[in-house]
């Protein structure tokens, strides 16, 4: 094998600090998916995944929530969105109307039980974000929001 080529790829400075575990998108992703699993593990007795969960709160504050406005709120596109919306139809937490003023439209509205289950749920959640809180032990929790949410923008 020549000299710079490992199973004839260059191994050029860039594709030595890919493999070395350094790239952010990666490391982002995986520690997202380990979040996602701690909080749907919490979220799990109250019949909801994160993802679901987070829509209630933006559904109950909302003015007239339409799926296209809680799409934009949510940083989310449509489609996923409605996929989310249907289960949570489904599960009977939010009901869905047409909106008079836009038969194209929605209005979402949870149920009596949507909102039980939200407040229930808050519970577990805020047992997540302390789990994570104590795991980042003398990490500013405000700083790293920040920084991701910088990410983010």
């Amino acid at each position: 094998m020549a000299e710079g080529l490992k199973d004839d790829i260059a191994v050029t400075p860039a594709f030595e600090e890919l493999m070395s575990g350094a790239c952010y998108c990666l490391a982002l992703r995986r520690a997202s998916r380990r979040m996602i699993r701690l909080y749907d593990k919490v979220l799990e007795e109250h019949g909801l995944t994160i993802a679901q969960f987070s829509l209630l709160p933006w559904i109950h504050a909302m003015k007239r929530p339409t799926v296209q406005r809680l799409a934009e709120k949510a940083q989310m596109d449509q489609s996923t969105l409605s996929r989310g919306l249907a289960l949570l139809e489904r599960d009977g937490f939010v009901t869905s109307d047409v909106d008079p003023e836009d038969r194209r439209k929605r209005i979402l509205r949870l149920t009596d039980e949507g909102r039980r289950r939200m407040v229930a749920a808050a519970e577990a959640w805020k047992q997540a974000q302390d789990e994570v809180a104590t795991a980042m032990e003398g990490v500013s929790m405000a700083d790293l929001m920040r920084d991701v949410g910088r990410l983010g923008e």
